[in-house]
């Protein structure tokens, strides 16, 4: 424990210490820096070589310009960002941002440095979380954690900015400009402000001027232009089915009023006769068919695995992200720390909120999938076909599969392989159980699945 300590205590002050350069060294410091450590190096021996003047003038104007960059250097501006509602995965995203020069003379040579919440992770963290095929690096980079660290700092960071040089500012005046990035993970991206930077009058510091204003960005998971299998699905009986979706289904809305009875839903209430009366009565509604279908995933993966994990994701939103028909509700159901399921459909919303909670979904270490059976067993009755999406084929797999077809219930089950070798074992394993299983190898997800 004191080798991992130290090692994650010095990649976290590394850290510190290259973010703190790359915004207060321009790229000329650099070189400048490159030329006094080097005349330095061999020039010290002032009897055999002059290069200790070079020497002397790099470390002269090096101090000077790093004196400069402590001069405060403060800005009358006001920044704003116009972000999009949501980026994805993989796609380009370009936004605006608004800088107003609210001061009494024009500002040149500014550039502008996007601030984001602090990607470095916790010591738990970075002893508990594995880099996807962290087991095929040698013994040397496992037990170092670099590349794992480095792995969850982009993770956290989703994506990376430029900088960007602004125009110059008029007093009074507001720019307009645009920046880009692609997203390379899928949740929040958290801005909490941006740095604006100047150069010193020789160009080798940067003087700063920080300005906090937090907002944040929801990126979607990778998806996929899928066309929805074929379940076969009838129309369920849902008693008090229009509760849950309006307008849909077999039957008209409104069926009785009834006196209020305590745990009924405030929504249900018919306010009309309450003032009409000052009695609290109930709208009852008719039973009702319609077509439901549930959207299994599986969370369930282990460390080196979350690169299937990701792919499972990206394949449940395309599904999420798939028109259906007006009577039709979607439930999406994972376990993780709790049994979840979410529904979306008419008169339940659209398929946004569950993109958003499938953004930010995370694999479950220290359960199975048969977290799911006692839900999955309530509710098939009411379930017209299913949807699997499993990161591999156990026992546990197999188990919520045979729930699901001594139900009656038409499912389509989606089983993922990393690579062609385990696709072809996994096919062999799953041959002789369902004909509506499909082995799916990641990185090939479209080719595989399309016109099912």
């Amino acid at each position: 424990m004191m080798k991992e300590r130290f090692l994650y205590r010095s990649y976290f002050l590394f850290y510190a210490v290259g973010f703190w350069l790359k915004r207060h060294i321009t790229p000329a410091g650099v070189m400048m820096t490159a030329v006094f450590l080097m005349t330095a190096l061999f020039g010290l021996n002032i009897f055999k070589t002059t290069l200790y003047q070079v020497m002397a003038v790099s470390f002269s104007v090096l101090s000077v310009s790093a004196g400069l960059s402590l001069i405060p250097f403060r800005l009358r501006v006001r920044v704003r960002h116009i972000l999009p509602e949501y980026a994805t995965v993989g796609k380009k995203v370009t936004y605006s941002i608004d800088i107003t020069n609210t001061g009494r003379k024009p500002e040149k040579g500014i550039i502008l440095f996007e601030d984001l919440a602090d990607p470095r992770p916790d010591l738990k963290t970075l002893l508990e979380k594995k880099e996807p095929y962290e087991h095929i690096r040698n013994a040397w980079d496992r037990k170092i954690l670099y590349y794992r660290w480095v792995w969850l700092i982009l993770k956290a960071g989703k994506a990376s900015f430029r900088p960007i040089l602004l125009p110059d500012l008029p007093p009074g005046e507001t720019i307009r400009v645009t920046s880009a990035f692609v997203p390379n993970y899928r949740g929040y991206i958290h801005f909490t402000g941006v740095t604006l930077a100047r150069p010193d009058i020789l160009g080798l510091f940067m003087r700063l001027f920080c300005i906090k204003k937090t907002k944040k960005l929801l990126v979607l998971p990778k998806r996929y232009a899928l066309d929805p299998p074929d379940l076969q699905s009838t129309r369920q009986y849902h008693p008090g089915g229009v509760n849950l979706a309006s307008s849909v289904g077999n039957s008209d809305e409104f069926m009785s009023l009834r006196y209020y009875r305590p745990g009924d839903p405030m929504r249900f209430i018919h306010w009309r006769t309450f003032a009409r009366t000052g009695e609290l009565v109930i709208k009852e509604f008719e039973d009702e068919f319609f077509v439901r279908h549930a959207l299994i995933l599986d969370t369930f993966v282990p460390p080196e695995r979350e690169a299937v994990f990701e792919e499972a994701v990206s394949i449940a939103a395309s599904y999420v992200a798939l028109s259906r028909p007006q009577d039709s509700i979607l439930d999406l159901m994972f376990a993780n720390h709790g049994i979840y399921s979410f529904s979306s459909g008419r008169g339940l919303g659209g398929s946004e909120k569950m993109l958003e909670i499938l953004s930010c979904v995370e694999p479950c270490r220290d359960k199975t999938i048969l977290e799911l059976k006692a839900v999955l067993e309530r509710g098939l009755k009411k379930i017209s076909g299913a949807v699997c999406i499993f990161s591999s084929w156990e026992k546990e797999q197999e188990e919520i599969c045979r729930i699901i077809h001594e139900a009656l219930v038409p499912c389509f089950i989606i089983v993922l392989a990393e690579d062609a070798s385990k696709k072809k074992d996994l096919a062999e394993k799953t041959r002789d159980v369902c004909q509506t299983i499909r082995v799916v190898q990641t990185g090939k997800v479209l080719e595989e699945l399309s016109g099912i």
